[in-house]
């Protein structure tokens, strides 16, 4: 009994291309004809990353599907019950009797966001029943369901992850993913030997999947080289990225620094990603899953999930999988969740387990806004709040309304230190930009430079916003876009990872794995600079990144005070920003020859008053 898939279409992830598949309903009792039969997806998310083009169903009249919707709920019903195909049966239909469902659909572009189905029945009212007597309920089969899967395509890419320093063993773990062309890791039909070039010296590997490597650390700043040979690739396979040198295509790695940078080492890491364990499941994957992509396939050094509204034993679940991944000098974890409420979205991480702001903790916090949040947050401690995509708003109205709003950005809060100034739904820096810089909303009043511009002390971030259990990866223009956050900490280890997002010590990086440091008068990006009326102040900007730069910008009240440009990726420069005038800020962009860019946390310049003698 229950839902079979009779052939299997072996999709691959596509943003195009239409799959067949049939499957066969073999119903676990008799119906009688007018029986109503719903087929649901199982998790929003699959359901929402699935498009169905077209299915029908045998012996039935299709009520409502992609093409039909006579009888179809509306768009905020269907997040929750996530119907695919709803249909009244024409005959009677017998125990175990062979049903076919047929069905195009163009899957998720990311990998394993596989498509769960089910079959739930309303049994029509007898003809006798009193007029007005309520429907007889909806109730899902017993039997179990089928699953539609998802893979990575062919090898379209070759990317090379190392960490941006050498670990606690003084190797250099370095991540060789083949990937389609969505980011997906995926694997190469035949073994291909990989050889790479590192401090002068050469080595290879033979491989078809993902391979982790340790190196040697570098006596200068370094990138690993990879030569793939041309002529082991299959007809399917391609390495976009790559370079052509004689019989090989060519792909570099991102920086690595020789070693700590005043007391500081480089990390990245992301911590704005949701998972299967979410409260109403909005991310498709589990969270062990994420957590191994997060360090295996793209290498960071620290990660964080930020499921909705995890409570009772979801948290107990999170905090669980969140240990086990924790690796002190290796691989951090923090705790977090997200807090959604109509007048914007934020997240909040600390380091126990049991902290006041549990969801549904100790503390009881169950705030239903922000304001009643923010009430509650200011009795407590040792956390931090970031609100993320401050300046756009919900795409999913009801009557005309959006179903949440841009950031209401209220008096600043000394636990919220920090911004997502980038994420898959754009750029938030400012409310009117170029395209290259992703400006995806405009002009709704709640931008990065609105709140910095009101008083709030903000360092940046990047996160995903990723509901597919990928952390890291998004899908930008067709095509791999990863966005991560940047720390300069003490150590890869909990409390210090935490303590370099509380000193906002940060930069967020799209597309690239450049290294940022950043000063004004010798203090830190993310920091606070006292100084008198009239003193000068000198930037100091060094930036390993992974191409040439189009432009860099230091930028202050939501003008642009400096910029340059530069043939070369490494950068090493003294920039003079006059004397003092007024209390202000002062932030740096960068943007890359190949469209990946960065932005520093804000130093904020405090002026003091000097009494005249």
């Amino acid at each position: 009994m229950g839902l079979h898939v009779t052939n299997n279409a072996q999709a691959h992830c596509s943003a195009h291309r239409q799959f067949a598949y049939v499957l066969t309903w073999l119903p676990e009792k008799n119906y009688v004809p007018g029986t109503e039969v719903e087929l649901r997806g199982g998790l929003f998310r699959q359901y929402y990353e699935w498009k169905i083009h077209h299915i029908e169903m045998e012996h039935a009249e299709v009520l409502f599907s992609p093409t039909v919707s006579k009888a179809g709920p509306d768009l905020f019903q269907n997040r929750k019950q996530r119907i695919i195909l709803k249909v009244r049966l024409l005959q009677m239909i017998r125990k175990g009797e062979p049903i076919s469902i047929k069905l195009t659909a163009t899957p998720s572009l990311y990998a394993a966001m596989d498509l769960d189905l089910d079959i739930w029945i309303r049994e029509p009212l007898s003809i006798w029943a009193d007029k007005g007597t309520e429907l007889n309920p909806l109730l899902k089969e017993m039997e179990k369901g089928c699953r539609l899967s998802v893979q990575a395509g062919p090898v379209e890419r070759f990317s090379v992850y190392s960490h941006p320093i050498a670990g606690a063993n003084g190797k250099v773990r370095t991540c060789l993913v083949p990937e389609d062309r969505y980011g997906n890791p995926s694997h190469f039909e035949k073994p291909v030997t990989v050889r790479w070039s590192w401090l002068a010296d050469s080595a290879s590997v033979t491989m078809l999947h993902s391979e982790i490597i340790e190196l040697d650390a570098p006596e200068q700043v370094e990138c690993l080289t990879v030569f793939i040979p041309m002529n082991e690739l299959s007809i399917h396979e391609n390495i976009s990225n790559g370079l052509v040198d004689r019989e090989d295509l060519v792909v570099k790695g991102n920086p690595v620094l020789t070693g700590e940078k005043q007391g500081f080492l480089p990390a990245f890491g992301e911590i704005h990603w949701h998972t299967e364990e979410a409260a109403g499941a909005d991310g498709g994957r589990p969270m062990m899953e994420a957590f191994r992509c997060a360090r295996d396939d793209l290498n960071m050094n620290f990660a964080a999930p930020s499921d909705h509204d995890p409570a009772g034993l979801e948290w107990d679940q999170t905090v669980c999988v969140v240990d086990s991944y924790n690796d002190d000098d290796s691989f951090a974890t923090l705790y977090g969740w997200e807090n959604s409420t109509n007048r914007g979205h934020e997240n909040y991480y600390f380091t126990d387990p049991n902290h006041p702001a549990v969801r549904g903790g100790k503390a009881g916090f169950k705030p239903e806004n922000l304001e009643m949040a923010t009430s509650q947050l200011d009795t407590f401690q040792d956390f931090i709040a970031i609100p993320h995509h401050t300046n756009s708003n919900a795409t999913l109205k009801k009557e005309g309304i959006p179903g949440w709003h841009q950031y209401n950005w209220s008096e600043p809060r000394e636990y919220r230190r920090l911004v997502e100034i980038v994420q898959n739904r754009g750029n938030m820096e400012k409310n009117d930009y170029t395209d290259v810089w992703r400006g995806l909303s405009h002009n709704l009043n709640a931008s990065v430079q609105d709140a910095l511009r009101i008083g709030h002390k903000l360092g940046f971030t990047g996160g995903t916003d990723n509901h597919t259990g990928w952390p890291g990866r998004v899908v930008y223009e067709n095509a791999k876009s990863v966005i991560l956050t940047g720390v300069w900490t003490e150590r890869v280890e909990r409390r210090h990872i935490f303590n370099a997002l509380w000193s906002r010590c940060t930069w967020a990086v799209c597309d690239t794995r450049a290294i940022v440091w950043y000063t004004i008068n010798d203090v830190l990006m993310g920091g606070d600079v006292q100084l008198a009326e009239g003193e000068e102040m000198t930037a100091h900007i060094q930036i390993h990144a992974e191409a040439p730069l189009q432009s860099i910008e230091i930028i202050s009240e939501g003008r642009t005070v400096w910029s340059a440009s530069s043939s070369s990726p490494i950068v090493d420069l003294l920039v003079p920003l006059g004397k003092v005038q007024h209390t202000t800020h002062y932030y740096l962009r960068a943007m890359q020859r190949d469209g990946g860019f960065m932005y520093a946390s804000p130093i904020f310049i405090e002026k003091l008053d000097v009494l005249k003698p």
